[in-house]
C-alpha cells in the first residue's frame, strides 16, 4: 500500500485475483506465500496451415493468455506436406518438454496414414512427462471410441444431420458427401450424420454416396458423377466446397441451379465466393474459451476425469442452397 500509494482496499482486491490466479496462496493472520508456478503453455495446431478454420481459434487463445498471465509457445507446424506436418509436430512436442511447460492445447494431426497412431505417439511424449493435454477439434479415434484426453469442439454428427436436413426441406433425394482419403474423424462423423439423416427420412428410397476424391480433380469428380448423378453435394469444409464447385462449372454444372452446395465451418471464403456458400458456422471464439480454461482447471487438479465439451453449431444459410426455395415459393403461389 504504502510503495505503490493504494488504498486498502485496492490491495485485498489485487491479492483476491492473485489468489484466483494461483498465483499466491495466503496463510491467515500469519503472511502471503508467492507459489512457484509454471505459467507456459504449449499450442500444436498443424491445421493452420491448411485451413482458415484454426487461426481464429488460435488468435483467441492467444489473448485469453496474454489476459491470464500465461505465456504461450506457438511452434511452427505449417508445411504443405501432411507428413512433414507430424514430423514437425512431434519435434515440437519434444521441444515443449525440453521447456517445461505446464500443459499443452493440441490440435490432432490429419491427412496421413495410420494417423491414430501417429497422433499416440506424438501424444505419448506428453503423456511420460506427465503434461496435461486439451485436444482443440476433435478426438483423433473413430467414433465411438474415445481417446482418454478432454476434447473441445462440436457434435459433428448433429452438425451433419443439420446440413441434410436443410437440403432435404428444399427437395434433395441424391445426396452427395464430399470428403477427402484419409481425413479426420470430425468429417466422418458429419458424413455419418448426414447419411443417418437421408436414411431416416427416406429409409432405402434416399440415396447417399461418398465421394472420396480431391475436390480440383476433375476426372475423378466426373466419374463420380455420372455413377450417382447428385443433386445436392455436403462437403466436410468450406475450402473443399469452393473446390468443388470450381470443378463442378468446369463440368457445366452450376450452383444451385444444377446443383445444391453446403460447407463446415464458415469461413471467410464461404461469404465471398459467388454464389455465397451455405455453411455450418463452428463458433471459434467460445472453442478457444472452452479449452484454453479446461486446461487451466487440469493444471489446478490433474485427477479431473478426461471430458468432451460439444459445442452448438448454427446453419447459415446463402445462396449456394436458396435456388429451390424460390422454386417451393412460386409454387405456393
Amino acid at each position: 500500500m504504502h510503495r505503490f500509494g493504494v488504498t486498502r482496499v485496492t490491495a485485498m482486491r489485487i491479492v483476491d485475483e492473485l489468489k484466483r490466479r494461483g498465483v499466491i496462496t495466503a496463510v491467515p493472520r500469519s503472511r502471503i506465500v508467492v507459489k512457484n508456478v509454471n505459467r507456459t503453455i504449449g499450442l500444436i495446431v498443424p491445421g493452420i496451415a491448411y485451413s482458415e478454420f484454426f487461426p481464429p481459434i488460435v488468435s483467441e487463445i492467444s489473448r485469453l493468455a496474454q489476459k491470464e498471465g500465461y505465456t504461450l509457445l506457438f511452434g511452427d507446424v505449417s508445411s504443405r506436406s501432411a507428413e512433414q506436418r507430424a514430423r514437425a509436430a512431434k519435434r515440437l512436442a519434444k521441444d515443449f518438454v525440453l521447456q517445461n511447460v505446464a500443459g499443452v492445447l493440441y490440435q490432432p494431426v490429419e491427412l496421413v496414414d495410420d494417423v491414430e497412431r501417429v497422433n499416440r505417439d506424438i501424444l505419448s511424449v506428453f503423456s511420460r512427462a506427465n503434461i496435461p493435454v486439451v485436444i482443440l477439434d476433435s478426438d483423433f479415434v473413430q467414433t465411438p471410441r474415445r481417446s482418454g484426453y478432454d476434447v473441445v469442439g462440436i457434435d459433428n454428427f448433429a452438425a451433419g444431420v443439420m446440413a441434410s436436413e436443410h437440403l432435404l426441406s428444399l427437395g434433395s433425394r441424391k445426396i452427395c458427401f464430399q470428403k477427402r482419403p484419409r481425413c479426420s474423424r470430425s468429417v466422418n462423423d458429419r458424413l455419418r450424420g448426414a447419411t443417418s439423416a437421408v436414411t431416416q427420412q427416406m429409409g432405402n428410397t434416399g440415396r447417399n454416396f461418398v465421394l472420396e476424391v480431391d475436390p480440383a480433380d476433375v476426372a475423378a469428380v466426373r466419374r463420380h458423377f455420372r455413377k450417382c448423378k447428385p443433386d445436392a453435394v455436403i462437403c466436410g469444409n468450406d475450402m473443399a466446397a469452393v473446390e468443388l464447385k470450381q470443378t463442378m462449372e468446369c463440368l457445366g454444372l452450376k450452383v444451385p441451379d444444377d446443383i445444391l452446395l453446403v460447407g463446415f465451418d464458415d469461413v471467410k471464403c464461404a461469404s465471398i465466393v459467388t454464389p455465397r456458400l451455405t455453411s455450418i458456422r463452428q463458433p471459434c471464439d467460445q472453442i478457444a474459451h472452452e479449452a484454453f480454461y479446461r486446461l487451466l482447471r487440469k493444471l489446478e487438479n490433474p485427477n479431473l476425469p478426461p471430458l468432451a465439451i460439444s459445442l452448438p453449431v448454427e446453419l447459415v444459410v446463402r445462396e449456394s442452397t436458396s435456388f429451390r426455395v424460390k422454386q417451393k415459393r412460386g409454387k405456393k403461389r
